[in-house]
């Protein structure tokens, strides 16, 4: 017998396969996956076509003809890319406090944050534990972090809150209390910060937005990155929208803003506060 009798030939693809599974993304999340990408939707759909015992891109397809089908989830979560730790791009959380600490000084007794694209929860999560820095002993503030994803495992992974020593960083020194370390190397995050994050489904191309605001501070980084200049400046408008006068907006370093808005750029790098 063969030594490689037992081997599972991989599965076949054409670019007719790989093109169609590009085209579903973009019209499903406004995801954009160009030619370059192929090598990449191949890589991350073959663990679950070995799943379901399929020896081609073309069976896939065929699995995937009713459009309702909650395989099509399966694809969304493979297709999308979710990497984060906390406190990224610190200098957006250096501007989130200075804004919480001038909300608190006027008294405010509502503040609203959103994390749009959160992916495995890193960032609303760091925003939770500056809120409660934020907070301190005040009491009768209302204070929430609104976190969506249209990822249904990076959700799960959030709600989970427990993660590997490559997602915590370089933590400031007032957020370690909130990270205990075990035995596994993995990081637990405490049950304070947890309390003040609500997680949601949600496509930011979708024609709802269920979400009313007004928001204090909404971050939407390295999202926008991945769709057409046509679906990243109706996102940008629609996030406008549902902010505060004088909110900000946060977006990726790559990121920008397009088009006639009620915003005005600050120093702090792809952050806009609302006029």
């Amino acid at each position: 017998m063969s030594p490689y009798s037992n081997v599972v030939p991989e599965p076949q693809a054409d670019p007719g396969d790989l093109a169609f599974f590009a085209d579903a993304m973009r019209a499903r999340t406004g995801v954009q996956l160009p030619d370059t990408k192929r090598a990449l939707i191949y890589r991350r759909l073959v663990p679950r076509l070995r799943e379901l015992g399929l020896g081609s891109f073309a069976a896939y397809r065929a699995r995937l003809a009713d459009q309702a089908d909650p395989e099509w989830d399966v694809v969304v979560n493979a297709l999308t890319t979710n990497h984060s730790r906390f406190f990224r791009e610190i200098h957006h959380f250096k501007l989130l406090d200075a804004h919480l600490e001038k909300l608190l000084n006027a008294r405010a007794k509502r503040i609203r944050l959103w994390s749009a694209a959160c992916a495995g929860g890193q960032e609303p999560y760091s925003m939770a534990i500056l809120l409660l820095r934020a907070l301190g002993l005040r009491r009768g503030v209302d204070a929430r972090v609104l976190a969506t994803d249209v990822d249904n495992t990076a959700l799960d992974t959030a709600a989970a809150a427990i993660y590997p020593p490559e997602d915590i960083g370089r933590l400031p020194r007032f957020a370690r209390q909130y990270l205990k370390q075990g035995a596994d190397k993995r990081f637990t995050l405490d049950e304070r910060p947890r309390k003040l994050v609500t997680f949601k489904r949600h496509n930011l191309i979708g024609g709802e937005w269920p979400m009313k605001g007004p928001f204090d501070a909404i971050f939407c980084r390295n999202m926008l990155i991945y769709l057409s200049t046509a679906d990243q400046a109706k996102v940008v408008r629609r996030l406008v929208d549902l902010l505060s006068p004088g909110g900000i907006l946060c977006l990726g370093h790559s990121e920008t803003v397009r088009g006639s808005l009620p915003l005005e750029r600050l120093d702090t790098a792809s952050a806009y506060v609302r006029i």
